[in-house]
């Protein structure tokens, strides 16, 4: 049984968040290294840690001790404006704020213990200094800069320091660098470049440095090394000795941005501190494969299967045993939306998909959802007859071959729908999912639309194993690589991003895509799922077509609402009848709901087809997309309005 904090709810109701692994988390900005267990937001795309969905909804800290502070979610549209009190960052998704006062500060500062004393007779100060939990201005007494939040004093003396200036030492031994003492520095020589050896950030009021070898560390890493020396490391069959200060080329990645390796002297063997705890064998979402990491690839010319970019093959890189001529650059294989995060060394390789049909004969198949009789396959309807819905994607059976009941009318479903897996792991949550026919009934009062495309259906669905997500078939089948016929040429992928992306079908903004890593093409989730055929009711004679646009100086005219098409984006038309339709007045927003379809609560779907079309009850205008929902009597046109009568 799980049991969620009040936090989790709260973050779960501005988000619709589902649990995976990530990498930075949005509500305290860490994370950077190492993947770890929390969820994600399927609109936005924004990743928490689970410890950060666990917070505690109200807390006491001692640089605020007047008051409590609260938890506070910042949507994903709302800028959260303000710093950290404490730390000085920007403020991120979630932070602990005073109701009366303010006084914001992160999760991770909120979390550190504060400490109240510095000792009587430390090396900086002979007497007691106290923390002051006020901002106030001062001017510390060992560096000279001004401040102006949480000193700490002493109180015989009416001195004030920062906490690090307070706590430091004139010079300090330190492991990482034996060679020579560090003394305590308050200003930045000249000939550095102002940064930590070791972790590379920007050096603050206190550091330590050696002057004969120009090394400088932060406080943080001072009062943190890394280990001098690594024993039996799993990279490596010796023991590894740290190296400060060299440049160098992993052996482990084939990258040399980190000038801090671990070595070792008697292999001139070469590895940064991030390599070191590398997966042995993974999954991507680029192959169909395991892929398996090789200290050096067979010589010859390899490019990298995610970045196209060369792969040197004397040093370490990921490649599969059954494509001989794939490879892959150990950072690209690990990156955020290519890798799971889950090491497979050990775990025995298991068929991923579940069929959820049995095949009889030839042509004849026994299917899950309809156990009593057999379904025989068909590769035409016989007739241009839209209203032969599929079973489990309540689209009309148009020119496609499909499964149809001997016995029975009750059952009949595409090809590719009746060969959807029963159980398999979603491309996008990284999780099992089973195919279900037991929530056919539209949840009124959860208002359960698919989770990745937000559309409101009926039909199949695929739901995951702990029931927080529901995808309809059409986002629950899309899978890496994705083709589609817009973009033959390359392979799409999931992407989520929080700059701004725009599709290339409809222009709108978008955060979770498919996009093209060769070029910038970009197609949103709703446009990958557009029938390629259409029937409507202003040409009953043929079929409209999905075009995919261009540049074209002609003008189209929508025949529905009689506005202009952009010819440069997707649209629905007759090669017959020469006539252009706009993709929403085509197909409205209840496409994949069943016609006349009776769901809990008197909700229903009916054709939007007759001689004067109906008035929205929620915007009081006329009905004009090709479907239209009924709900307790009242008329909705749009899911949108669906949304405000919720």
């Amino acid at each position: 049984m799980h049991v969620f904090s009040t936090t989790f709810y709260l973050l779960r109701r501005i988000y619709p968040i589902y649990p995976t692994r990530g990498l930075k988390c949005d509500g305290c900005n860490l994370g950077q290294n190492y993947y770890s267990n929390g969820y994600r937001c399927c609109r936005s795309g924004f990743f928490f840690h689970k410890e950060c969905a666990s917070s505690d909804m109200k807390i006491c800290n001692d640089y605020h001790p007047q008051h409590s502070l609260h938890i506070k979610v910042v949507a994903e549209n709302k800028n959260t404006d303000g710093q950290c009190k404490i730390c000085r960052g920007n403020l991120p998704k979630i932070y602990y704020y005073c109701l009366t006062c303010n006084f914001a500060i992160d999760l991770v500062c909120a979390k550190k213990k504060v400490k109240m004393t510095i000792g009587e007779g430390s090396e900086t100060h002979a007497h007691l200094l106290s923390l002051v939990p006020k901002m106030i201005t001062f001017t510390c007494h060992l560096c000279g800069l001004p401040d102006d939040r949480f000193p700490y004093e002493c109180n015989l003396c009416d001195l004030s320091f920062h906490k690090d200036c307070g706590e430091s030492t004139p010079e300090i031994n330190y492991s990482c660098h034996p060679k020579h003492l560090l003394k305590r520095f308050t200003r930045v020589p000249s000939y550095t470049d102002r940064k930590c050896c070791m972790c590379r950030n920007e050096l603050r009021n206190v550091f330590y440095h050696c002057s004969i070898c120009n090394f400088s560390v932060d406080v943080d890493c001072a009062n943190n090394p890394p280990p001098f020396t690594l024993v039996h490391p799993k990279i490596h069959e010796h023991s590894l000795i740290l190296m400060t200060q060299r440049n160098f080329v992993c052996n482990a990645c084939g990258m040399d941005d980190d000038p801090n390796p671990y070595v070792c002297p008697q292999c001139n063997f070469m590895i940064h501190r991030n390599c070191i705890d590398i997966p042995r064998v993974i999954k991507i979402n680029r192959h169909a494969h395991r892929i398996f990491y090789n200290h050096c690839l067979d010589a010859g010319d390899w490019k990298c299967g995610v970045c196209h970019k060369e792969v040197i093959w004397t040093c370490g890189a990921y490649s599969c045993s059954t494509c001989h001529d794939f490879s892959i650059h150990l950072r690209c294989a690990t990156r955020f939306g290519i890798w799971d995060g889950i090491d497979l060394e050990g775990i025995s390789e298991n068929i991923l998909e579940i069929k959820s049909y049995e095949v009889i004969e030839e042509g004849v198949i026994k299917h899950f959802s309809h156990e009593d009789h057999r379904l025989k396959l068909k590769e035409e309807s016989g007739a241009n007859d839209e209203y032969i819905l599929c079973k489990a994607c309540n689209y009309p059976i148009i020119s496609s071959p499909f499964y149809k009941c001997e016995e029975c009318d009750d059952c009949i479903l595409h090809k590719k729908c009746a060969y959807l897996p029963k159980k398999k792991i979603d491309s996008f949550y990284k999780m099992w999912f089973t195919l279900t026919t037991e929530r056919e009934v539209l949840d009124y009062f959860n208002q359960n639309p698919c989770s990745i495309c937000q559309n409101l259906f009926g039909g199949f669905r695929y739901v995951s194993d702990y029931g927080l997500i529901t995808l309809d078939v059409r986002c629950g089948s899309i899978s890496e690589p994705f083709v589609h016929e817009s973009h033959p040429h390359h392979s799409l992928y999931i992407n989520y991003s929080t700059k701004d992306i725009f599709c290339n079908a409809c222009g709108d903004k978008k955060t979770m895509v498919l996009s093209c890593e060769e070029c910038e093409f970009v197609l949103d989730i709703n446009c990958s799922n557009l029938p390629k055929l259409v029937k409507h009711k202003n040409d009953k004679e043929h079929f409209l077509s999905l075009c995919y646009g261009g540049k074209t100086s002609e003008q189209y005219w929508c025949d529905i609402c009689e506005e202009k098409v952009n010819p440069e984006k997707w649209f629905y038309s007759c090669n017959h009848c020469d006539i252009s339709f706009h993709i929403n007045c085509t197909l409205g927003d209840f496409i994949w709901m069943k016609q006349q379809k009776k769901y809990e609560k008197d909700m229903y779907m009916i054709r939007n087809n007759r001689t004067t079309r109906p008035f929205c009850d929620r915007c009081h205008y006329r009905c004009q997309f090709a479907s239209i929902l009924k709900l307790n009597g009242f008329t909705l046109c749009s899911q949108e309005c669906f949304q405000l009568s919720a």
